[in-house]
């Protein structure tokens, strides 16, 4: 896989997220975000429930950046009632999220046409990568 685009971001950059969100990260999230904050991804497409849809790109963890992660959470005022982090999004205004309930981390496919059904993607962000194909 490759990244395009990247920033490179520290882990007190990634704590502050943490800790305004209430959460801790999935270890292979931070592994990539570290590296690959708000990166397009090559091969960027994904299959889910039949149909092909895009990863466009991660969230930021960067204030600055339009797809800052915290700037997505008060945007869509969905997201924090919903128990839905985004951690990438398509070129369409959807996002894929992880789906915090019973602690964990399962990713899903949140369409703003649709903000009430989810679709369930995969159990981790590491299947996540491993699904995006050319």
């Amino acid at each position: 896989m490759k990244w395009l685009c990247c920033n490179t971001i520290t882990k007190e950059i990634i704590e502050k997220v943490e800790t305004d969100l209430s959460i801790i990260f999935p270890e292979d999230f931070i592994r990539i975000i570290e590296k690959c904050d708000r990166g397009y991804p090559i091969p960027n497409k994904i299959e889910i429930d039949g149909q092909e849809e895009i990863l466009n790109n991660l969230v930021s963890f960067l204030e600055d950046e339009e797809s800052y992660i915290l700037r997505i959470m008060r945007e869509t005022e969905f997201f924090p009632s919903s128990k839905l982090i985004p951690v990438a999004e398509d070129p369409f205004g959807n996002y894929y999220c992880y789906l915090l309930k019973d602690k964990a981390f399962k990713i899903v496919f949140w369409n703003h046409e649709d903000i009430t059904k989810l679709k369930f993607v995969c159990n981790s962000f590491e299947e996540l990568l491993s699904m995006l194909h050319e």
